[in-house]
């Protein structure tokens, strides 16, 4: 298992921006990220079912396009048929993404949550980035409230544990006691005890999914005559 963040493997060489934070930030994560083209368009993914690739520290909101992107290359689009036969590769990107890869979303936003049909919901590990000052740290009970209180409550218990416990191998039930003792719950979210509601109030997004796949393109915009 390996996984790429800022500060390992890909780290953007932040020496070279000087004083002007603003290209680092824009930039830093696309350094972390970068690897996982390479591993996947290399055929190392497809050589290697059993590898597992983490980007952390990264958020999650390149992804989405990438992925539309990546998927639309090798499944064909005019402009990718010149690029390369694809030989290397025996399925479509999002295939190794959802068996391979993970994304430990730190500081997940609201806009990421929205995407996450596109992304995949297992393929997200939140983390509070402790202890960046750019972490949730010390409002991380006020942060996951107000990011999470209207998900669905197995997504959340998904993305905010249960992914990572598969991902890295853990015991679920020895954790069981401490899940207890910290939480959270979904009463410390503010999420509704109406759960068929809340995954009703979802049911379009789930639909659509990856939009490229699913044939939902656009969405109807305006009012129809």
């Amino acid at each position: 298992m390996r996984h790429a963040g800022p500060h390992a493997l890909g780290a953007a060489p932040r020496h070279e921006y000087g004083d002007h934070l603003g290209i680092y930030v824009s930039e830093v994560t696309w350094w972390p990220a970068r690897p996982l083209w390479f591993l996947l368009w290399s055929g190392v993914f497809e050589r290697h079912p059993g590898l597992r690739f983490g980007v952390a520290e990264s958020g999650c909101w390149w992804l989405p396009n990438l992925l539309w992107f990546m998927d639309r290359l090798y499944l064909g689009a005019h402009g990718g048929k010149k690029l390369s036969p694809f030989a290397e590769l025996t399925r479509p990107p999002h295939a190794y993404l959802d068996r391979q890869v993970f994304i430990c979303a730190t500081n997940t936003k609201r806009r990421e949550l929205a995407q996450r049909y596109e992304i995949g919901v297992d393929n997200i590990l939140w983390g509070s980035d402790f202890p960046h000052p750019e972490g949730t740290w010390p409002d991380t009970r006020a942060w996951l409230s107000k990011t999470f209180h209207d998900i669905p409550v197995g997504e959340t218990r998904r993305m905010l544990g249960l992914a990572a416990a598969e991902v890295f191998g853990f015991d679920v039930e020895k954790l069981a006691p401490l899940a207890r003792r910290i939480g959270p719950t979904p009463a410390d979210l503010g999420q509704s005890d109406d759960r068929a509601a809340v995954e009703a109030s979802w049911a379009r997004s789930r639909e659509v999914g990856r939009h490229w796949l699913t044939g939902h393109d656009f969405p109807a915009l305006g009012t129809t005559p």
